[in-house]
Parts: structure tokens; sequence; C-alpha cells
């Protein structure tokens, strides 16, 4: 079975909360728990971050995984690899997926990836900075 991003990878220890979306948020992006906007560090988007697990619309509330869950993500053109930190991509375009980071900040790092997935995959995250 193919997996796409918002898909939980492990129910236990699954935690979930709701947040009221800032904007058209779509199932599996990555966005700031701050203000309910999809995760795009160009726009300055920090953590704590979350997944949308469902479609959310703007000024609707919705339901978001949080760390310590484990759900799938799309790669940004960069990818990411296994076992490595993730941060949302810089790229404008790319808003709500993730890429490998370099230099981890905590209010950068959604995860740590536990696959390698290239551009535009799908690969599992470990939601939190550890």
């Amino acid at each position: 079975m193919a997996h796409e991003a918002g898909d939980i990878a492990h129910e236990r220890g699954l935690q979930v909360i709701t947040i009221t979306a800032g904007e058209d948020i779509s199932k599996g992006d990555v966005v700031t728990l701050v203000d309910g906007m999809i995760a795009d560090v160009t726009a300055g988007e920090t953590g704590p971050f979350g997944v949308a697990i469902a479609d959310i619309a703007n000024g609707e509330e919705g339901e978001v995984a949080i760390a310590p869950s484990t759900v799938y993500l799309t790669a940004g053109t960069g990818g990411f690899t296994a076992f490595t930190h993730v941060m949302p991509s810089e790229t404008a375009t790319e808003e709500g997926t993730v890429v490998d980071v370099a230099t981890p900040t905590f209010d950068e790092v959604v995860g740590v990836a536990l696959e390698t997935a290239t551009a535009t995959a799908v690969g599992k995250v470990r939601l939190g900075y550890f």
C-alpha cells in the first residue's frame, strides 16, 4: 500500500491536537502551531510544528499530529535522508514539505527522518527535536 503525506505511520504514541487554521491546509502539510499557517521558513514560520492529518479550511478547526508522533511527509526538492533532522523547505512553492537541515536549531526542526525520500516522494518522519 502506498502512503501519502499525512498518513499515520504508528498509531501507538500518536498525539493529536485541534488548531484553527490561519489559511487552507491540506492533509500532510507541515503547519506551525504558533499561528496555524503552513510552515515555510522563507515566510518566517518557526516551530513548534505539527502535521495536518486531514484537510482544514481557513478559519476552521482541524486535527494535527504533534511530537512524538510518526507520520509520512512529502520531501521538498532537496529530499531528505534517513536519520537526519528535517525542516520546512525554504522554497516558497514547497510550503508544507520538508528537507534535510545541516545545522538544526530548535525552532526550525520538524523531526527526524526515519527513511530516505527523494524530491516530492513521501517518507516517514518522527516529529520533534531529539
